[in-house]
């Protein structure tokens, strides 16, 4: 059943330029990642693909080399740029990233759509019209996301929809043990995009991720593309901004 990790291994060394002695994964993750049948064959109604993210000693994300890699588009504010690292947004991210490294997760690889007008765009097409493509349609009206697609959404509405999912996942049997669904961080976005799922930047539409600060407090942005193959585009948004253009990826993270 895990015959992919060798395979995600692989790429990650290609990409980042890695020895075939470079550890990716810490022992226990892979040591204790068991997956039923039933219950991959479930997961992948959902279009959930396991992912490594790979481990910090590995692949450090506070470095020029990683921003170079996964985000040669974003520029920073040359007169700012010696005090972004002590931000309290930049340090969520790497923050929350590192908590992510050298464990394995399962991403959503649904294809985001085009914008539309009034928020009728679903996921599971790149242009959008067939709501039935969306593979957790169903999650979102009992979620009370009033539009009926991954957008015009809020706080509570999200929170709804990942408590709902993921309850009911593990009520049927159909979350894998240690696991909880949340929202896709920013760092995942731009890392599985970048080296698997280049058809991302296919499209416009940005997408919402989060990590909590060092007091709990959720940090929100912004992800997506600059151009096709591209990846670099992140910015924090505040939690009570108008989300009505970010739709989301869900992915399933140890507990």
């Amino acid at each position: 059943m895990n015959e992919w990790i060798g395979e995600r291994e692989k790429r990650l060394r290609e990409f980042f330029d890695l020895s075939d002695d470079a550890n990716l994964i810490a022992p226990e993750a892979k040591e204790n990642f068991n997956v039923s049948e039933q219950i991959a064959k479930h997961l992948e109604r959902f279009n959930i693909e396991w992912h490594i993210v790979p481990a910090e000693d590995a692949v450090p994300i506070d470095t020029g080399d990683y921003r170079a890699r996964l985000y040669p588009n974003l520029k920073l504010d040359s007169a700012a740029s010696r005090e972004y690292q002590k931000t309290d947004s930049y340090q969520a991210i790497t923050g929350g990233h590192r908590r992510h490294q050298g464990k394995i997760i399962g991403v959503e690889t649904t294809q985001k759509p085009k914008y539309l007008p009034n928020n009728r765009q679903f996921y599971g097409t790149v242009y959008g019209f067939e709501a039935k493509a969306d593979p957790f349609a169903a999650y979102l009206g009992r979620a009370n996301f009033t539009s009926g697609t991954r957008f015009a959404h809020d706080y509570t509405s999200l929170r709804n929809f990942v408590n709902i999912v993921t309850e009911e996942w593990k009520t049927r049997g159909l979350m894998p043990e240690g696991y909880r669904l949340t929202i896709c961080p920013p760092v995942v976005f731009n890392l599985v995009g970048n080296v698997f799922h280049r058809e991302w930047s296919a499209t416009e539409s940005l997408e919402l991720g989060f990590y909590r600060d060092q007091a709990g407090n959720a940090k929100c942005y912004a992800v997506g593309s600059n151009a096709p193959d591209d990846f670099s585009f992140i910015r924090e948004v505040e939690t009570n901004a108008d989300w009505t253009f970010l739709g989301f990826r869900t992915v399933l993270v140890p507990e």
